[in-house]
């Protein structure tokens, strides 16, 4: 993969030990771009605001490939930091030092250098891993977890009361523009890094070093007219309260005991994030946060700009803050904090997915010193990092869902002939019989290097007497276009002449392949499929898509041809409450029961209904005043399995068997022996666990019977989206 740089370097070649042709190739710079000689020695100077470098080798007779590459973490010496990029060719070996480029800027107490390594994590994980300071929530996965801890609950609900999900309701996953909870430990904890100091002024980047020559020249230079020095230090990394003051020693001491719990009994797991884009942002403090509120996200941000983690998932990033910068840092300054610590930025980090959508966004980093290191974790769930090709077929996932043959045989996974998926894949929802619905991200590899462009075709079982073309647009991110403002580079669809099947040429809608340049972050994604374009809400069923490949002359790569029939399901589930009951007592007018008794059964009486038969679960739960969950029990009617604060009937259990069972559709109430012809059922409830319907110094109090529905769908990231059938608001009043 290409290796994303920002600002003014020195490149040189540091050495070669290989027996191919060696050569680097600069793109997006402001001067110096194209292929450089990979001689030993041989430097150029490169600037620009974000550009790549991307390490090439030839075998005699070949054209040029993109070599592996990885970079070092940097260091610093005589007015310099440096870091190399290490590079593995198409040979047999695995070493690492076929051609070794060294990259060096002057120190300066303007320059910012930021690297690490990214790492996702997933399972059981209450916290981000990778926080020393704070305790951070940066997933919706992660607040659910969070939020059936008691401790947790409570201190979630001082510090970000808002963020406490009330009433059941859809809600997107992930939530659109989640913004992580900054919970404090109590411990102040210091940023060690290097800070440099310098002669200000007098140096800027000379764009006519255009020879090797010159560029040691300009960077020698440089170096004595900044006299840059690095000096160790420790900073303060947690400079605000963050809402600690609404916190009381025993919340922390809670903290604190759930926190050392989960390193003693550890339930994430950690991998390397290669090919991930990372955008960073200068980050600014409200007035409130300055004051010692949590954090909320919502301060001024500055884009600061883009870098790629590595095979390895390694990263660096480099940015530069002026004199102006430097003095709008002094506003962001608390009572009681020291102006000289305050003036260093504060960076946020995001994932950028394809079209540059932010997948995931980082709690600040307060105060980086110039050379700061910032090991990343993703959620998992929210981050996706690219896997690469190998396996048995062409087409190989639909999000994170492998679809492999040797994958499609029970073990983990299933798909069966009308195209319903069973999946039990790591880090990938766990489905029984689930049809697909959402945008379907397939990721196909070819394997044939005179691929250049490809189609896509699909046929509506029962609609289509033939295949149609897939005709959506669709962008990917190359490296060499990054510049501000950018969202992605098209790949199609273009009409292009191609040979289908092998017959006379005609004019498609076709899209690029850049399979194997990795310039192209995620370039076997081959598209993003709006499933509402192949199956219309109202008539759901099997579709069956094909993908061919074609080189230059629009000729078919024999060899690169797949198919699968998925089953989508834009239907979503509908349902109703009709009545709820005391006895023989209906709501009146006002909707008001007066109890007989203080825990006197109520019957709602309701229905759910999914025709396909991809029905998940129902729950039907009670909430009463200001949104407070009341947890309760099914005691007459259909009797359902509890779950969490109501009651749930459920396609499978909430932790999936790693057997899955047998393929049955679940089309809601209408499967209950006790349902009218309407497919109405009754459910009796009462408070769980000997409870009132009232708080013990209340006699009247309002109700809510919501009744919500997950389908058994999927989009290969995630699964069982949830609506919202109906709410029924009531009042309860009770006079012993």
């Amino acid at each position: 993969m290409a290796i994303t740089m920002q600002g003014s370097w020195t490149i040189t070649v540091k050495s070669k030990n290989a027996a191919f042709a060696q050569r680097f190739v600069i793109s997006g710079a402001a001067i110096n771009n194209g292929p450089h000689n990979g001689t030993p020695g041989n430097t150029v100077f490169v600037t620009g605001p974000q550009w790549s470098v991307n390490i090439q080798s030839q075998a005699p007779g070949q054209p040029w490939f993109d070599s592996a590459q990885r970079i070092t973490f940097p260091t610093v010496s005589a007015g310099l930091l440096k870091f190399d990029i290490l590079s593995n060719d198409t040979g047999a070996d695995l070493d690492y030092d076929d051609l070794i480029l060294t990259c060096s800027m002057p120190l300066s107490d303007s320059e910012f250098v930021i690297y690490g390594h990214a790492k996702t994590y997933s399972g059981f994980c209450r916290f981000n891993p990778c926080y020393p300071w704070y305790y951070v929530i940066d997933s919706y996965t992660s607040l659910l977890q969070a939020l059936e801890v008691p401790d947790l609950r409570r201190v979630i609900q001082k510090l970000y009361p808002e963020r406490i999900p009330r009433r059941p309701g859809p809600i997107p996953d992930p939530p659109i523009d989640f913004k992580p909870l900054v919970i404090p430990t109590g411990v102040s904890t210091e940023n060690t890094g290097l800070v440099f100091r310098s002669q200000r002024g007098g140096v800027s980047p000379q764009t006519e070093a255009t020879t090797g020559k010159d560029a040691r020249k300009l960077e020698e230079a440089a170096v004595a007219e900044l006299k840059g020095t690095a000096h160790p230090v420790a900073l303060d990394g947690s400079p605000t309260a963050a809402g600690i003051a609404a916190l009381d020693r025993s919340d922390l001491l809670a903290l604190a005991r759930i926190s050392d719990k989960l390193k003693f009994f550890p339930s994430c797991h950690v991998a390397a994030a290669p090919g991930l884009l990372l955008g960073f942002q200068e980050y600014d403090r409200t007035t409130l946060e300055k004051l010692g509120n949590p954090y909320t996200g919502t301060g001024p941000r500055q884009n600061l700009g883009l870098a790629a983690t590595d095979e390895l998932g390694n990263y660096i990033f480099r940015f530069s803050q002026s004199h102006a910068d430097l003095a709008q840092e002094a506003s962001d300054v608390a009572p009681g904090e020291s102006v000289a610590v305050q003036l260093f930025p504060d960076v946020i980090v995001q994932a950028l997915g394809t079209g540059f959508s932010v997948d995931y966004e980082s709690a600040p980093y307060y105060n980086i010193p110039n050379l700061y290191r910032i090991d990343l974790c993703l959620p998992y769930d929210t981050v996706h990092p690219s896997h690469g090709c190998s396996g048995d077929r062409v087409i190989q996932r639909f999000g994170d869902i492998i679809v492999l043959h040797s994958a499609l045989a029970s073990s983990p996974n299933s798909l069966d002939g009308d195209g319903r998926i069973t999946c039990r894949n790591a880090n990938a929802p766990a489905v029984d019989c689930a049809a697909w619905r959402g945008g379907l991200r397939m990721y196909a590899c070819f394997g044939k290097p005179q691929v250049k462009y490809y189609t896509i075709r699909y046929q509506r079982i029962g609609i289509d007497a033939d295949f149609q073309f897939v005709n959506e647009p669709f962008v990917l991110n190359h490296i060499p276009d990054f510049a501000p403002g950018y969202t992605g580079t098209p790949v199609g669809s273009t009409l292009r002449s191609v040979h289908v099947d092998g017959g006379a040429a005609v004019d498609r809608p076709t899209y690029e392949s850049h399979e194997g340049d990795s310039n192209w972050i995620e370039n076997d994604l081959k598209i993003i499929l709006s499933t509402g374009n192949y199956r219309p809400v109202d008539n759901p069923g099997s579709v069956l898509f094909r993908i061919d490949a074609y080189d230059s002359a629009g000729n078919v790569v024999a060899g690169t041809d797949d198919h699968i029939t998925l089953y989508i399901d834009n239907r979503p589930a509908t349902g109703e409450i009709q009545s709820i009951t005391m006895g023989a007592t209906t709501l009146g007018d006002c909707a008001l029961f007066e109890l007989t008794d203080p825990r006197a059964p109520l019957t709602v009486r309701y229905r759910v209904t999914d025709p396909e038969g991809f029905l998940e679960s129902w729950s039907l739960s009670v909430t009463r005043g200001n949104n407070v969950s009341l947890p309760v029990d099914a005691v007459g009617g259909v009797i359902l399995s509890t779950s969490g604060n109501g009651v749930a009937k459920g396609y499978h259990a909430a932790v999936p068997p790693p057997t899955p069972p047998p393929c049955s559709s679940f089309h809601g109430t209408t499967d209950e022996g006790t349902a009218d012809i309407d497919g109405y059922v009754d459910t009796t409830l009462q408070p769980r666990s000997g409870a009132n319907w009232l708080p013990a110094d209340h006699n009247f109090c309002a109700f809510a019977f919501t009744l919500t529905a997950n389908d058994r769908v999927t989009d290969g990231r995630t699964a069982f989206p949830q609506a919202v059938f109906w709410q029924d608001l009531i009042g309860l009043s009770y006079t012993p």
